[in-house]
């Protein structure tokens, strides 16, 4: 039985840390590769596309630069959150399995997730003002998107948020009760 314990324990660490190693990766993945395709013009065109405007579309060197920063907070948000996950199976990786540190960036993922949620929601409306601020008046366009994939970040942040929360306060009680016994 103990063999069996010590067999899962150490594949829970193996796992821990490669879900920790993914989630730093991809903290750092997702908010370079937007750079990169704002870089190449991918971003820029994508931007446009969806507010039908053609690819050479005029923009000034401000608005390219206001909608690059505007479109990297979700995506740093985002990142922030996969951080906080990473700092969690880090602890599980080192077999500490109930310390105070993974209920704490539990819910700090949470509270970024939820960040990166409403930023979803509210960045593609303020990109639309942005790329079309040059615009004749009466031709600028103002947009507003409601994405599931918004909603269902925002609602996972707050369950992450939550669980960190009663995770921490589990955690006070059994220390509470520890005391008595």
């Amino acid at each position: 039985m103990d063999h069996d314990i010590s067999f899962n324990n150490k594949r829970l660490q193996s796992r821990a840390k490669l879900a920790a190693w993914a989630c730093w990766a991809m903290g750092l993945a997702i908010p370079g590769l937007l750079l990169l395709s704002w870089y190449t013009g991918d971003a820029r065109v994508a931007a446009l596309g969806a507010l039908l405007f053609p690819p050479d579309h005029t923009l000034s060197i401000a608005q390219l630069a206001a909608a690059m920063a505007l479109s990297l907070l979700p995506a740093l948000a985002l990142a922030r959150a996969l951080f906080g996950v990473a700092a969690c199976f880090t602890g599980f990786a080192q077999s500490d399995w109930f310390g105070p540190r993974q209920p704490r960036s539990l819910a700090i993922a949470g509270r970024w997730l939820i960040i990166a949620g409403v930023l979803g929601l509210v960045v593609p409306t303020l990109l639309g003002l942005i790329l079309t601020l040059n615009n004749a008046p009466g031709t600028r366009i103002f947009t507003f998107a409601l994405s599931s994939n918004g909603v269902l970040t925002i609602l996972f942040g707050t369950l992450l948020w939550a669980l960190g929360h009663v995770w921490d306060m589990a955690r006070g009680i059994a220390a509470e009760n520890a005391r008595f016994v």
